[in-house]
């Protein structure tokens, strides 16, 4: 399918599958991009991995001629490009029932330098709204079920609209601020483990450095190598997690606004 206007890319593929399958899923693990020439110039295609939750109506008829649905190794027959198998081939690598934790960080908030009050009431940026809006139909296609946030301003106010949108209520705790990080970097760090326990969706809404330490503590502790890379306001990381080990994760871009 075909973006709409700034339509983000998980957005785009939970409308599509919906509106060519009658299907509501979950997005999983980011399977890759395929990219190709038409006669209006380079396409380029990005796939996830999803589960399906429930049928909410019937393939839109002028989407698709035909809904067939085979068994990947038939699939795999009917594909002609390798760039298509190698799709296929991800998405059979894949483990569907492995859970998911998004850590967010929190959209563009006035800078600290312009605020002159408590940093944990500093509020977001007009940009920072925008992006708030926006982060809904970027996460809504992961099905999240239970919000966790700072207690800071910048943080509530970046979750609020999307937890409004899902009917969610959310818990707001110091332990994921900055300050409480600061001074016990052990406390934040487990709180976050914690969540992993859950069977459902669930997303956390923090600060740097806490959420790039996080998620390099925890791979590291599986042997692998990750860096402490920043995340920028309005980014995310997709975790996707069996028995509390992290299996992949999979960065969302923050939202483009107008």
């Amino acid at each position: 399918g075909k973006l709409e206007g700034i339509e983000s890319a998980t957005a785009c593929a939970h409308r599509e599958t919906l509106e060519e399958t009658g299907f509501d899923v979950r997005l999983h693990n980011y399977l890759g991009e395929v990219s190709y020439q038409t006669t209006e110039g380079l396409k380029r295609v990005k796939y996830w991995s999803a589960k399906f939750l429930q049928e909410t109506g019937s393939p839109n008829p002028t989407e698709v001629d035909q809904v067939l649905w085979v068994e990947p190794t038939l699939a795999r027959d009917r594909l002609n490009h390798e760039s298509d198998i190698q799709i296929l081939n991800s998405f059979l690598a894949t483990d569907l029932d492995s859970k998911i934790i998004i850590l967010l960080r929190h959209a563009k908030a006035i800078a600290r330098e312009e605020w002159q009050n408590e940093d944990l009431d500093r509020p977001l940026s007009a940009l920072g709204e925008q992006q708030a809006k926006r982060l809904i139909s970027s996460l809504s296609p992961f099905a999240i079920k239970e919000i966790h946030s700072s207690s800071a301003v910048r943080c509530y106010e970046t979750i609020n609209p999307l937890a409004r949108a899902l009917s969610l209520d959310y818990f707001f705790t110091d332990s994921l601020t900055e300050y409480v990080f600061e001074r016990s970097p052990a406390r934040t760090l487990k709180y976050i483990d914690r969540l992993l326990e859950n069977s459902h969706t669930t997303l956390v809404c923090g600060h740097n450095p806490i959420l790039p330490k996080y998620l390099a503590e925890k791979y590291s502790r599986q042997g692998f190598e990750v860096s402490e890379a920043a995340l920028k306001p309005g980014e995310a990381w997709i975790v996707h997690h069996i028995d509390k080990e992290v299996i992949a994760v999979d960065h969302l871009p923050a939202p483009v606004t107008v």
